[in-house]
């Protein structure tokens, strides 16, 4: 009984120690001070996922983005593998900033996965209760958003060119 109550006494310390962590470690955080992170973990939401579980589909409304601490997920669309994203990465960012966003694929854990829940409205919260934090954080929104415009168009332009030149070779 006695390693059991010495086992969970700081249990809470460790969770908030790894959310703390999983904050730090994003981009999106990265410019903010202790005070300003220690607001951040008041407010974001931390869930567990199972394995097979559904974080979004395609087409609902968006309203914020999802950082892994643990597990990973399968991102889909039409029933087609796309990509498994793991511990310390990101998706969904784009609900952040969009009016009235769709999600542009499914998602699924993969495995038992534990995630923070970032939400527009935890952002608008940021930003009222301090906006410099605010600014700080939509700045690095604005710089993740701009680099995965980056590399869609860079994949877009790849795949024009490699169809381009199979035409050319199958006319």
């Amino acid at each position: 009984m006695v390693d059991y109550f010495w086992e969970n006494i700081f249990k809470g310390d460790r969770k908030e120690k790894t959310l703390m962590n999983a904050l730090k470690n994003n981009i999106l955080f990265t410019d903010l001070n202790t005070r300003e992170l220690q607001m951040v973990q008041n407010i974001v939401n931390l869930r567990n996922y199972q394995k097979g579980e559904v974080v979004f589909r395609y087409g609902e409304a968006g309203v914020g983005m999802y950082i892994i601490i643990s597990g990973s997920v399968d991102i889909s669309l039409n029933g087609k593998f796309i990509t498994k994203l793991k511990e310390g990465d990101f998706f969904g960012e784009i609900a952040l900033v969009e009016e009235s966003g769709r999600r542009t694929a499914d998602t699924t854990s993969a495995e038992e996965s534990v995630m923070i829940g970032f939400f527009k409205p935890d952002l608008m919260e940021i930003t009222n209760r301090n906006p410099t934090a605010g600014v700080k954080i939509l700045f690095r929104l604005a710089q993740v958003l701009g680099m995965r415009l980056h590399e869609t168009t860079t994949l877009i332009s790849t795949m024009r060119r490699d169809a381009k030149l199979n035409d050319q070779k199958n006319p």
